[in-house]
């Protein structure tokens, strides 16, 4: 029996310990669905919308645990308050404190909008576009402002802008001088498609304006910080439900209706308002980047293409001035400057820029002489005369130039020149037009000949060979040319295709007006081509390789030539541009026609929108 006794206790033992073994190694349970449920709003103290408010804090109940995600980023009070709300969550809820300091405006509707920052604990969904209201008063403002903000420049969305609303109710300020000095009366901020809503407004008239705030104060008081604005006072409207028209609706089907009302309508205004954003231009000249590119060039480039040319004067005890010589070569629209040195030397010197509104300013540069690079020698040198080793060795004059196998028969050949040219000898440079040698006409087209031009009425479809010789050149410093030989075929009309656009200036306008070929989007746009009008008329696009274009018109009210920016202080608006709504395709071939006519109220850019999606 005792036997018996002793093997029951030990198989007990070794029971008791599979089991203690089994529950210290547990198994990954099966994961079900991802929880993609944002959390629901159960109710808050005081009640969401309470009127006569007086509370000290406002606690908001969800169905989980909840989590802040970017408050700061997130988080807007309109109107805004002078103190910072105590935000914390509290188990499942968020309690909001005021500071005992806040004095809270008599008769006031404030919105406390917290954007997607209330996530649940677990997966971070968020709570989407969640806001408080409360009055101070017995009515809930009920008027709403709504819009968008784009890029005056290139009607693109802008997020996280600013855009606030001003009272004229100042005895010390005027209206305009409001958003330097002053909080906005309310205010509200664009989600990623530039939209904003300004609601729970009383009905008044309100300067609107619109900041890229980038010290979040509320202030435009920053010369870097984006502005927008309008020329004139806006009211506030009643927000109604509406059906969207790609919806498809019958109204004799009462359920369809009501459920569609129900899944499908938004809150909307009967108008929409386009802010665009800008960012200011100050108008006094300044040189914004220096650099010494080699020994022999100094580059300056400008905040604005200049008016007149530079002037300089050395500044240097050790130098006499008449020993330095430069060359000048400005940019084609006159916003850099390139200094060539006729004679590199060795030391520290100070230039003085005077142009434009631009105060004299002494700058240091210093200037080293040349190193002189040598080539090694190598056996394949072996047995050459010492007038071959000696061209191997020399340095020769670099060049770059659109010729390619298949060359444009519309377009001229055009070399640029490394370093300028001092003497140009071109009795034996030569065309062959297959097997046959032509005339041409060849000749820089730059001041300091940098750039040359070879002109030839082509041919379609031949071959071509172009030869300068050489020793034919000679730049400022004595170096020589290479022979340069250029071989290719002309193109033919029959690759190309065209556009015509048949467009309706709007009469509100007696401008100038430019109309551009582009490429590319934002600061990647690219102006391939383009022509200026005074009235509605056709434009031609001709000689267009295959692709995919978009048109813009530019309303050029300074008849400078180049889209110019606006000024708050003077109430000048951006000059508008207007884009073509859809992208054009052109191929080999095709003769593409369009027409359109210019709404001088509608400003978007659909065609890159459409593009990008």
């Amino acid at each position: 029996m005792l036997s018996k006794h002793i093997f029951n206790l030990i198989a007990s033992f070794f029971l008791l310990l599979l089991i203690v073994v089994s529950c210290a190694n547990p198994v990954t349970p099966t994961g079900g669905p991802k929880d993609e449920t944002p959390p629901e709003f159960l109710g808050s103290d005081p009640v969401n919308r309470a009127r006569n408010f007086a509370s000290e804090k406002i606690d908001l109940v969800f169905d989980e645990f909840v989590v802040l995600s970017e408050l700061n980023q997130q988080l807007l009070v309109s109107p805004p308050m002078q103190n910072k709300l105590d935000i914390k969550t509290k188990g499942k809820g968020v309690r909001i404190k005021f500071d005992k300091e806040e004095l809270l405006a008599d008769s006031t509707t404030y919105t406390v909008y917290f954007g997607n920052a209330i996530v649940d604990l677990h997966e971070g969904n968020p709570f989407p576009n969640f806001q408080y209201v409360f009055s101070t008063g017995p009515d809930i403002d009920s008027l709403s402002i709504r819009g968008k903000v784009l890029s005056a420049k290139h009607l693109l969305p802008i997020a996280g802008v600013t855009v606030c609303l001003y009272l004229d109710n100042s005895d010390t300020l005027s209206l305009d001088e409001m958003p330097q000095k002053i909080r906005p009366y309310y205010v509200a901020k664009t989600n990623e498609e530039g939209s904003f809503e300004i609601n729970n407004i009383r009905n008044d008239s309100y300067l609107i304006f619109a900041v890229s705030d980038a010290n979040a104060n509320y202030f435009n008081d920053m010369p870097n910080e984006a502005i927008a604005f309008a020329d004139k006072m806006i009211l506030p409207e009643e927000v109604f439900d509406f059906i969207p028209d790609t919806i498809p609706i019958d109204t004799s089907n009462v359920e369809l209706m009501d459920s569609l009302w129900a899944n499908y309508a938004i809150k909307v205004t009967k108008q929409t308002h386009t802010l665009l954003l800008y960012e200011p231009q100050d108008s006094v000249q300044r040189v914004i980047k220096k650099e010494l590119v080699d020994n022999n060039r100094m580059r300056f480039e400008f905040k604005f293409p200049l008016k007149e040319a530079v002037k300089f004067n050395v500044l240097d005890s050790d130098t006499i001035s008449e020993n330095i010589v430069f060359l000048e070569e400005y940019s084609s629209n006159m916003d850099s400057l390139d200094i060539w040195f006729l004679k590199p030397f060795a030391d520290t010197n100070n230039l003085i820029l005077i142009v434009d509104t631009l105060k004299a300013d002494t700058i240091e540069i210093l200037l080293n002489e040349p190193e002189v690079k040598v080539l090694p020698s190598s056996g394949r040198n072996r047995g050459r005369s010492r007038q071959e080793s000696k061209n191997l060795t020399e340095p020769k004059i670099a060049y770059s130039s659109n010729v390619k196998a298949e060359f444009p028969y519309f377009s001229k050949v055009r070399i640029v020149f490394e370093t300028p040219i001092k003497t140009a000898n071109f009795e034996n440079c030569s065309l062959m037009e297959d097997t046959v040698s032509v005339p041409f006409e060849i000749r820089f087209t730059d001041k300091i000949k940098r750039k040359l031009l070879i002109d030839y009425p082509w041919k379609e479809g031949v071959n071509y060979r172009f030869e300068i010789p050489d020793q034919a050149l000679t730049d400022i410093y004595g170096t020589k040319n290479d022979s340069m030989i250029a071989k290719f075929k002309t193109t033919e009309e029959s690759n190309y295709g065209e556009l015509q656009i048949h467009f309706t200036l709007p009469n509100e306008s007696n401008s100038i007006w430019q109309v551009q070929l582009i490429k590319g989007d934002g600061d990647k746009e690219q102006i391939l081509s383009f022509a200026t009008v005074k009235d509605s008329s056709n434009v031609l696009f001709s000689n267009l390789s295959a692709d995919k274009y978009r048109i813009k018109i530019l309303e050029d009210r300074d008849s400078n030539g180049r889209w110019s920016s606006g000024n708050y202080v003077k109430k000048r608006l951006p000059e508008k541009v207007f884009y073509f709504p859809t992208v054009i395709e052109i191929q080999a071939g095709w003769k593409v026609e369009e027409e359109w006519e210019i709404n001088y109220e509608v400003q978007e850019n659909t065609s890159v929108i459409k593009a990008i999606k």
